[in-house]
């Protein structure tokens, strides 16, 4: 215990109050802090920090220099890298020279020139160069419809030096047309393991086409005159282009007799030319007859270039329109229905019709007739109305004429004016066999005045214009539910009990009228609480369910003309399952909705639909059920 006070002594011990500096004393004080006095004894200690402080400040002035150094050091690894990767590849210039314009078809020198302004060699260079679809290279038998690559290797390219290339190219395309050349040059420096691109373009337009189309045509003809086209090709250019084809684009309404040359079989449109021999005239010659409307320009597109048959695409070196302009008769008559001069009428439809008319002579015409036919065998008779006019039963025409309509008494120069009619087309028009299909609805119509002018006495004034029409086909579509009436039994409760499953058949019939019509689907959905069976039979196609979207799909494909007329209709039986909830009882729940059918018509193009309405658990068409059986029990 002794010990132990005694440590215990010696650290609560009471110090003596510290004794007072003397004058000329140093404070006990910072080592860093300056002395304010001179005492000897304390010397010593003070050299001793001296010391210290200064190998202190020389390591921290060495650790210093050697950052500085660190860093100039790298300064010099980045300044030379990007020397390298920056100065050494802006010495390394890539070209691509050619003319300002190009001629189509003609040879032209392209020169790719690469500049190595550097002090180290280039070496393991490659340089690949696009042209533009339809270049043509020095040796090549044809111009390609994609772009063309052509690839050169270039062993080295000496420090200071260059390196040249000239290529003989030959380009298609049309006046104006902008010509592209990309190029890129990828090579490495011979002190350098990385390698580096250089990429150029050339772009020029072509200023000129030496090839000249022309074709020659009657100025002003007649709607069914038989005319003469004579389409030529002169070749201006000084060397001959391979593989030349020449299209030709009749007008509508154009019948070819003949043709000199004759064209593929294959291909009637297109006439091969082969090599496209410098300076020669090529001929072709058409002969046809030409139908249209008045006034209507008649024009035959031509092109010239070089076709791909597996793209159906043409890289075209020039191309011409002309062609003859149908002449006006002396007087005009143009019948419109529902505005249009052709295209399908829907059975059943009303028609609105309009006879626009007029006198192109210098001189008034007078006693002016118009007249309309429309096959009778489509139409309602009972349903025509002629505004301002009459029906000519005996010449089966709708008329009007001077005592009918005052302005026809005379029409003066270049008057014209309108004439209204309309009629209702047979909801089912007359099919006796199966060729009664693709029915045509021509209107004739026809202007012509008892008293010409003194000028045209002895010429015939009277015009006829004919405007064709076809008869569209119908799309019928019925939905049927039966519980009894099935080829299949049916099983459950009748009525339907709740959360008890009660099965019943489902047929589905197609109908069509004149024409056949194609791609016909048919769907419907099936609601919540009903289930999908099976296909029973299907006339054509197959039926499909669609769990996912609870859609149920029946693709036809194609239904014949007349069919549930001349022939049965198209018919599928499927069968589903339906198992009501409490909440039903007392209703008809529906089975199948949103019941349609679609369909394309074959011969006019038109689209077809039709609609069914919602099958329910009424099984009004079951002639065995009563209406006792159409409400949900419990």
């Amino acid at each position: 215990m002794s010990r132990l006070e005694d440590i215990r002594g010696g650290l609560y011990r009471r110090e003596p109050p510290a004794e007072e500096p003397q004058e000329g004393s140093l404070r006990a004080e910072h080592p860093n802090s300056l002395p304010s006095g001179w005492e000897e004894p304390d010397a010593a200690p003070r050299l001793m920090d001296r010391v210290y402080l200064a190998k202190l400040r020389q390591r921290r002035f060495s650790g210093r220099t050697l950052v500085m150094l660190g860093l100039l050091a790298l300064l010099g690894i980045a300044a030379f890298i990007g020397y390298t990767l920056f100065f050494a590849r802006a010495d390394v210039r890539l070209e691509i020279l050619g003319p300002d314009r190009i001629t189509a078809g003609e040879p032209t020198t392209i020169t790719v020139l690469i500049t190595n302004r550097g002090s180290v060699a280039l070496t393991d260079g490659a340089l690949t160069l696009t042209l533009p679809p339809g270049a043509i290279l020095a040796g090549e038998p044809a111009p390609a419809s994609s772009p063309v690559r052509e690839r050169l290797t270039i062993d080295s390219v000496p420090a200071g030096g260059e390196f040249r290339r000239e290529l003989r190219v030959q380009f298609l395309g049309r006046d104006n047309e902008t010509l592209e050349i990309s190029g890129l040059f990828l090579y490495r420096p011979q002190n350098v393991a990385s390698q580096f691109t250089r990429r150029a373009r050339f772009i020029a337009p072509i200023g000129r086409v030496p090839f000249v189309i022309t074709v020659e045509a009657p100025e002003r003809v007649s709607s069914g005159q038989e005319i003469t086209v004579t389409i030529g090709v002169d070749a201006e250019t000084s060397v001959s282009l391979p593989q030349m084809s020449l299209g030709i684009e009749s007008p509508p309404g154009f019948e070819l007799k003949s043709a000199s040359p004759l064209p593929p079989a294959d291909a009637p449109n297109l006439w091969p030319l082969g090599n496209l021999e410098a300076g020669t005239l090529t001929k072709i010659v058409l002969t046809g007859v030409l139908r249209g409307e008045p006034e209507e320009p008649k024009l035959f597109r031509v092109r010239l270039g070089r076709y791909d048959a597996g793209t159906k695409s043409w890289l075209l070196l020039t191309e011409a329109s002309a062609g003859p302009t149908l002449a006006s008769p002396f007087l005009l008559a143009q019948t419109t229905l529902d505005g249009n001069r052709r295209g399908p009428l829907a059975p059943g439809a009303r028609i609105e019709g309009r006879v626009r008319f007029r006198n192109n002579l210098a001189q008034p015409v007078q006693n002016v007739t118009v007249s309309v036919s429309i096959p009778e065998q489509f139409v309602e008779l009972e349903t025509v109305r002629v505004e301002d006019g009459f029906y000519d039963v005996t010449r089966r025409f709708l008329t009007w004429n001077p005592a009918s309509v005052a302005g026809l008494a005379e029409l003066g120069p270049g008057e014209e004016d309108t004439l209204n009619f309309s009629f209702t087309l047979k909801a089912n028009p007359p099919i006796r066999g199966f060729s009664d299909k693709n029915f045509r609805f021509p209107v004739l119509t026809t202007i012509d005045t008892g008293t010409p002018p003194p000028d045209f006495r002895g010429v015939s004034l009277a015009y006829r214009d004919t405007a064709e029409f076809q008869i569209s086909s119908r799309l019928s579509l019925a939905a049927r539910a039966s519980y009894y009436d099935s080829p299949v039994p049916s099983a459950g409760p009748l009525p339907p009990k709740v959360r008890q499953t009660t099965t019943y058949t489902v047929l589905l019939q197609l109908g069509s009228g004149t024409n056949d019509v194609r791609d016909v689907m048919v769907r419907a959905v099936l609601p919540g609480g009903v289930e999908f069976g099976r296909v029973v039979s299907s006339d054509l196609g197959s039926v499909e369910f669609n769990p996912a979207s609870r859609e149920l799909s029946w693709r036809v494909g194609q239904v014949p003309a007349a069919t549930g007329l001349l022939r049965p209709h198209a018919a599928a039986f499927i069968t589903i399952a339906f198992t009501p909830a409490e909440n039903q009882v007392g209703v008809s729940p529906p089975l199948l909705t949103a019941i349609s059918a679609s369909g394309r018509d074959g011969f006019t193009g038109t689209e077809l639909s039709a609609a069914a309405d919602d099958l329910t658990i009424e099984l009004k068409g079951d002639s065995r059920s009563s209406p006792q059986e159409w409400r949900v029990v419990r």
